[in-house]
């Protein structure tokens, strides 16, 4: 059976899976880059580091604007009719939560790279333009916002996996098949 590019009432298209599974993937490899980079020796392993880390937090910033994009024109499938008012509310908070987290990432390492007067470029050529002057202050604090931005969308995207599996172990609803290329609703 192929899966539909689009949502359905039952479930999440291709395209949003998509956007979502590859964005999962990459915050991941962010928070192992982030390690890497606070362990590592060496200036010019570290620049390395830094540099693929930002590039990939770039990526992570379009695939969000993207995937925003996409929903605001596919709707996602309905929340199933069992859900108490206060899971639908807390279901709701938390997915737009993590949209918030996953726009203020990168932009406040943007921020914080440009605090530092480093700008902002990938691995070849092109290069994001600073959004600040340099300015030591700004970047300290920057610095600090996205530690704490980096653990707080730690703990919600936990939290976001945890009703997941709660709902499929527990509750036994589809919630989390539904966000699964190998699931489909009849």
């Amino acid at each position: 059976m192929t899966i539909p590019l689009r949502n359905t009432d039952f479930a999440y298209g291709l395209v949003s899976q998509l956007f979502h599974w590859l964005i999962v993937a990459l915050i991941l490899f962010q928070y192992t880059w982030a390690w890497r980079i606070s362990n590592v020796e060496g200036f010019r392993a570290r620049f390395e580091l830094v540099t693929q880390h930002k590039t990939i937090g770039m990526v992570v910033l379009g695939l969000a604007v993207l995937r925003l994009v996409w929903r605001l024109f596919n709707r996602p499938p309905a929340l199933p009719d069992h859900m108490a008012r206060w899971e639908r509310l807390g279901a709701h908070a938390g997915h737009w939560l993590l949209y918030v987290l996953i726009f203020a990432m990168p932009l406040s390492g943007w921020l914080y790279s440009s605090a530092a007067g480093l700008g902002d470029y990938w691995w070849g050529p092109v290069n994001f333009p600073s959004l600040v002057d340099s300015n030591e202050a700004l970047e300290d604090l920057m610095a600090r916002v996205h530690q704490v931005l980096g653990i707080t969308l730690g703990v919600v995207a936990v939290g976001h996996a945890l009703a997941a599996l709660r709902h499929h172990f527990w509750v036994r609803d589809d919630v989390l098949k539904r966000m699964l290329p190998i699931w489909r609703k009849q």
